[in-house]
């Protein structure tokens, strides 16, 4: 896979990290075949997850289903070439240049 997908969420409390469990498993159904949900992270007030895919922009929408049930719509898609360290964030694109993966 030739990009790396991250989808950002703000989060600090046991919920959060419940929700992004769920959210990790429901992605992982919907993306399997194209795209492999790659695991998570959580700490420091911010949850990630990764995703290896060749088509961010598709891996995105179809993402969008999933994202679309959570009870915070607050959240950043950003992609960046496996090789690389700059990120080109999909959504929203106020965030454009703001993003950083820590």
């Amino acid at each position: 896979m030739k990009y790396q997908l991250v989808l950002q969420f703000s989060g600090e409390q046991i919920e959060d990290f419940d929700e992004l469990l769920k959210l990790e498993f429901d992605l992982g159904l919907s993306l399997r075949g194209e795209h492999i949900v790659d695991g998570h992270d959580f700490g420091s007030g911010e949850m990630n997850i990764f995703i290896h895919t060749d088509n961010p922009e598709g891996a995105l929408s179809i993402a969008k289903a999933s994202l679309d049930k959570l009870t915070t719509k607050n959240y950043i898609a950003a992609f960046r070439d496996v090789e690389g360290e700059d990120y080109t964030v999909l959504f929203p694109k106020a965030f454009e240049g703001l993003f950083c993966v820590k």
